[in-house]
Parts: structure tokens; C-alpha cells; sequence
């Protein structure tokens, strides 16, 4: 009888825990998203990732447009802009198009082309798996080239 009351305290102790918890998450959390609703001050525009690691955004804020470059360790300003003013009504991408100016003795856009390792002189082998890595057997010789005195 006395496990019987006492499981019954632990369970409306534990009701009255998760009640109090509801409510005080209804009542704080409540002016949190209220304040989450107001227009950011940032917004991100794009971002490109460079590697795993690193990426480059593009952000708006105040008016101005912020190229970053962001890493693990920090965060860099690339490129600041000039304020952006806000697009006109009648300035349409139809519109733009129509003002758009070509002209046929403009200067190509050079091709990227291919570069075989002949031309490279064959020093660049395809990478392995272990390239780079402690296990890799030419990262132990390059260790010993650096570590290996003068003459």
C-alpha cells in the first residue's frame, strides 16, 4: 500500500513538473516569437561553399550588399558595395533586356581548354586515396627532404 501512495505522489509531482514547464514555455516563448517576426537586419542572399570548410556569402544589410568569406575560424569582408536601392516599379526584366546593348565586335569570352598530362610533363600523377594523408608514402618522403640537414 505505502508503494501504491508513493507512486502516486512521484506521478501528480511529475504532472505538476511538466504543467508548470508548458507554462512557462507558453508564456516565454510566446514574446521570443513575437520578436522573430520583425524584418531582419541581415539577409542572406547567396551563398557559394568553396570547400567543406569555407564558403563565400553574400549578405544585405542596411542597404548594402557585403561579399564575406566564411571559415571555420573566422569571418572575412571581401567586398563592401554601395547601398542598393530598391528596383522601380517599371523596371522589368522585359524592360532591361530592351535596353540591353550588344555589340558584334565585342571581345569573346576566352575558352577554357583541356591541358593533358603530356603538356603538364607528366610530374602530376592522379591522386591516391591515401594522398595527403599520414599513410601516404610520399608524405613520409617529403618529411625526411625537410627534416634532413643541408649540405
Amino acid at each position: 500500500m505505502d508503494t501504491l501512495l508513493v507512486a502516486g505522489r512521484v506521478l501528480v509531482s511529475l504532472a505538476v513538473v511538466l504543467a508548470l514547464l508548458w507554462y512557462l514555455q507558453r508564456r516565454i516563448g510566446g514574446k521570443m516569437r513575437t520578436a522573430r517576426t520583425t524584418p531582419d537586419a541581415v539577409t542572406v542572399v547567396s551563398r557559394q561553399t568553396i570547400t567543406p570548410k569555407a564558403s563565400v556569402v553574400v549578405i544585405e544589410l542596411e542597404g548594402r550588399r557585403l561579399l564575406l568569406g566564411v571559415t571555420e575560424q573566422s569571418v572575412n569582408v571581401l567586398h563592401a558595395d554601395e547601398p542598393v536601392a530598391a528596383p522601380a516599379a517599371d523596371d522589368s526584366f522585359e524592360h532591361a533586356l530592351e535596353n540591353a546593348v550588344w555589340s558584334p565586335d565585342a571581345a569573346p569570352v576566352p575558352a577554357l581548354r583541356a591541358v593533358s598530362r603530356r603538356q603538364l610533363g607528366g610530374r602530376h600523377k592522379q591522386p591516391t586515396v591515401l594522398a595527403g594523408s599520414i599513410l601516404s608514402p610520399t608524405t613520409w618522403r617529403q618529411t625526411v627532404e625537410a627534416l634532413r640537414p643541408v649540405r
